[in-house]
This record gives C-alpha cells, structure tokens and sequence, in this order.
C-alpha cells in the first residue's frame, strides 16, 4: 500500500505541474489518473519480480 502511495504522490505532483490551469475537477481528474497508474506501476514491479 505504501508503494501505491508514493507512486500516487509522484503521479498527481506530476500532473499537477504539466497542466495549465488548476481546478478542482483537474485535480480529480488527475488524482483518479494517477491512482490507475500507481496500481498498475505496483503490478508490473510485482509480475516482474515474481511475487504472487
């Protein structure tokens, strides 16, 4: 959970940065974005280690 985290952290600091103009639905639309991306971040590390 902490690595969907800090990868959720990363992603929405990222898009907040690269987008024009800051509003509320911006930062929903991008911390939903990044919460997609974070989990499949977490799978891939996971799938490429081997854990199940």
């Amino acid at each position: 959970m902490l690595e969907v985290l800090a990868w959720w952290a990363v992603l929405t600091g990222l898009w907040l940065v690269l987008v024009s103009s800051v509003q509320p639905l911006e930062v929903v639309v991008g911390a939903g974005a990044a919460l997609l991306a974070a989990s499949a971040a977490r799978g891939t590390r996971r799938a490429a280690v081997g854990r199940p």
